[in-house]
């Protein structure tokens, strides 16, 4: 089997390379570069769809961020720059298309605002369809990463009608109600999702038809496990594990997170220790019971990905700068080692195209 992949790498002028077209041969284990793109700077964070490929381009000296867009061929992977939109926010991070390939959400790390927009028929990025700024009172239990609003991603809910927003500098999962052309309004208080203090929202993913949601804490390296109320109303707080082996003292952050294609196992990526924590989740409760802790074969393991097949994991090593492609064990979820790996500088990224 062979698979297209994608990876999104910060950009210097140095390092003038940001989307990478990769090609991983299932037969041979083996991974390498085929195309790259310069179109758009530093694009940390894509989304793929079967005919297009949207980046985010994470601008730090800017008061303006940047969506870029680029026709995919499903053939042969290759991509064809569209266009690119301009739009408010400082360090945009996180980008997330909606199902129904008309409208996306995008997350402004810095400046700590969220964002929707509009996607033409012809993968055209349109104009920005709603724009919501978070405000603090003042600086949150950690001074230095919680100085201000940082938002991390934003999820849609598996009914479509509300946008889960991770706030990493204000402790809170933001809930927002989606109006007539992706319009957000703030969901009831009731519906907002508060963490304890210096905790850290970064990313978040559901489970079990929206009735279960898991959320990495970076700077409290911990999973928080919830589940739905009041008819789908609310999430309740059911379950906290840690990321990180018993004993373990040095520095690290939480950051990715995803489940296995059949829903059994759930990963999240420990940057500092550079691990992957392993969970099984059972399907009925919701509740992750952890089974080991794995090597990420590099440093500062930002991002991750498991193959359609769930037979590879991809991981995105950002300080090392390298892509490592390693087995994965299907039935007991383990990590079995590193089968090969290509040199990406600055990489942020991962995903495989379906």
């Amino acid at each position: 089997m062979r698979y297209q992949v994608y990876a999104g790498a910060y950009t210097d002028k140095e390092n003038q390379d940001g989307i990478f077209q990769l090609e991983l041969d299932t037969e041979k284990e083996t991974l390498r570069i085929v195309r790259t793109y310069r179109e758009c700077d530093s694009p940390s964070f894509l989304a793929v769809t079967p005919d297009y490929l949207y980046a985010v381009s994470e601008r730090e000296d800017s008061n303006e961020g940047m969506v870029s867009a680029y026709r995919r061929n499903r053939e042969n992977g290759e991509l064809h720059f569209i266009n690119s939109i301009v739009t408010r926010g400082t360090a945009m991070c996180h980008i997330n298309v909606w199902p129904d390939g008309r409208y996306f959400s995008a997350a402004n790390y810095m400046s700590g605002s969220v964002f929707t927009g509009k996607i033409r028929e012809d993968g055209f990025l349109g104009g920005v369809c709603a724009f919501c700024q978070h405000e603090s009172t003042g600086a949150g239990a950690n001074p230095v990463r919680q100085d201000g609003p940082h938002v991390h991603c934003t999820q849609l809910s598996e009914n479509g009608r509300r946008l889960y927003v991770a706030d990493l500098g204000l402790d809170r999962v933001f809930c927002y109600d989606i109006g007539k052309d992706a319009s957000l309004t703030p969901a009831k208080e009731r519906a907002q999702i508060h963490l304890p203090a210096g905790e850290g929202p970064r990313h978040l993913v559901f489970r079990n038809q929206g009735r279960f949601l898991y959320l990495t804490a970076e700077l409290g390296n911990k999973v928080f496990v919830y589940e739905t109320k009041d008819g789908g109303e609310t999430y309740e707080n059911i379950q906290t594990v840690s990321t990180l082996p018993d004993g373990y003292k040095g520095e690290n952050t939480a950051a990715d997170i995803h489940f296995s294609r059949d829903g059994r196992f759930l990963y999240v990526s420990n940057r500092g220790m550079d691990s992957i924590a392993l969970y099984e989740a059972d399907k009925e409760s919701g509740l992750i019971e952890t089974r080991g802790v794995y090597e990420a074969f590099g440093r500062c393991p930002r991002n991750f990905c498991i193959t359609p097949d769930n037979g590879y994991v991809l991981i995105a090593n950002q300080e090392s700068g390298n892509v490592a492609l390693c087995k994965r064990d299907i039935s007991a979820g383990g990590i079995c080692g590193k089968a090969d790996e290509v040199r990406i500088p600055r990489v942020a990224f991962i995903t495989v195209a379906e």
